[in-house]
């Protein structure tokens, strides 16, 4: 065997273990994949079930504030006013 079989030899063997591990790879993709992808539907009920709460529970701390109470135009104008607010600190923090 030559030094020139070597190097071939070496080199098949290292394309051979590539492949091996580009196969693993694959076949481990699934396993590591996200939860979300792999369950969207049930992770989607769970936010939106948990969305639905907090918009309930806020509701009730409004009411019991006495803040449903007033003018419909204010509480319009402040969420109005809350978006604009998160929007632009969204903006500065994606920087």
């Amino acid at each position: 065997m030559n030094n020139q079989d070597e190097k071939e030899i070496s080199i098949d063997i290292l394309k051979h273990l590539e492949d091996l591990s580009n196969e693993v790879n694959k076949m481990m993709a699934y396993h590591t994949e996200a939860v979300f992808k792999r369950y969207p539907i049930t992770f989607g009920l769970l936010i939106l079930t948990g969305v639905i709460a907090l918009h309930e529970g806020l509701k009730g701390l409004m009411k019991e504030f006495g803040l449903l109470e007033i003018n419909p135009w204010y509480l319009s104008i402040f969420g109005i006013v809350i978006l604009v607010i998160t929007g632009t600190l969204y903006k500065k923090l994606d920087k």
